[in-house]
């Protein structure tokens, strides 16, 4: 093995004749544990391995690529709950995702999407002498973020993806083609010399086609066309919040503000933007102190800094924070101006 892909070289390619080398090489790669299917004697694996990082958290990849190949079947398993997003595309063989007691199979024209929320099991079987496989990992924070930007709402831990996408339509087509190509050995090879803002354009692209391309939790609240253009009213209390945020306005002082009754504020906000009032001006306000606390120049207490955008209780400010980003405000703060 050359190098970590998590430190300064990006990409690398193993080649072994050893199912515990193999073992090292993906547990440290993935974070996964795999067991052998066969005690045969022999075990030939290639895996050419990638990732790519956004500029709002160069430190960490957000998405890990692979083309593994192996002369015979093995077990992939993961004990640890995780809400990374798992898509494995079998070329040679097929896949079995075993959760609790359910068992489902997938074949070439067919993916796994899932996230590892429990213990959960995927075997390789090989057809004949050979398992190929594409495996991408996406970070759930960085999914988290995305869907956060498209919807301006907050976004919950379980996508209900899949698990098995059927590449024969149209959007999964063209999905199934950018996996082979960002698994294939020269994307993989040259990934680590891709610009800073190349590898982000790319996390974005491959994002957005992943949600748009296959059902989840959000696809519906995605493709929905909000009713009808944004009155007037509407953008006078959107302007107001924005004003006001630090101060945590009541409804009746936007509606106020607006003009209107808070009924109609209520109705409004539904209507076209599909979230309450008050869970809009709250996501603002979260994300105002996710600001100052990414600067790193305000050396109040968290409690103070959150405190100061309209969250007195620090032990719910904590929850709604960790649920609409997916860390702590902490974890934020640590990171400092490198999570801008």
């Amino acid at each position: 093995m050359e190098g970590n892909p998590l430190d300064s070289v990006e990409t690398w390619q193993c080649v072994g004749d050893s199912f515990e080398k193999f073992q090292d090489a993906i547990c440290t790669f993935f974070h996964w544990n795999c067991a052998q299917e066969s005690d045969g004697p022999d075990f030939q694996w290639q895996m050419n391995l990638g990732v790519l990082k956004s500029q709002e958290d160069r430190n960490d990849p957000q998405i890990h690529m692979a083309r593994l190949i192996s002369t015979s079947g093995f077990v992939q398993i993961q004990t640890t709950a995780s809400h990374d997003v798992i898509i494995i595309m079998p070329v040679k063989g097929y896949l079995n995702l075993r959760r609790g007691n359910a068992v489902q199979k997938v074949t070439a024209g067919q993916a796994m999407i899932y996230q590892p929320m429990g213990e959960t099991h995927v075997s390789h079987v090989a057809d004949g002498q050979t398992c190929e496989a594409y495996i991408i990992k996406v970070s759930f924070n960085w999914v988290q973020r995305f869907l956060f930007d498209i919807l301006q709402l907050p976004v919950e831990r379980d996508l209900r993806l899949g698990p098995v996408i059927d590449l024969g339509t149209p959007k999964a087509r063209v999905l199934s083609r950018l996996i082979s190509t960002l698994c294939s050995d020269a994307f993989t090879f040259q990934s680590r010399d891709l610009s800073p803002s190349l590898q982000h354009r790319l996390v974005e692209t491959f994002s957005h086609l992943l949600l748009e391309s296959i059902p989840h939790r959000y696809s519906d609240r995605m493709q929905t066309t909000k009713a009808g253009p944004m009155p007037n009213y509407l953008r006078l209390a959107r302007d107001y919040m924005q004003r006001e945020a630090r101060n945590n306005p009541s409804m009746a002082d936007v509606a106020k503000a607006a003009n209107i009754s808070v009924r109609t504020l209520e109705t409004s906000f539904r209507a076209h933007l599909d979230v309450t009032p008050h869970a809009y001006l709250r996501t603002m306000r979260l994300k105002m102190t996710r600001q100052a606390l990414m600067e790193g120049r305000d050396g109040r207490s968290i409690a103070d800094v959150a405190a100061a955008h309209g969250f007195p209780h620090a032990g719910r400010f904590a929850q709604y924070y960790t649920e609409l980003f997916g860390e702590s405000p902490s974890e934020t703060r640590r990171k400092g101006p490198s999570a801008l």
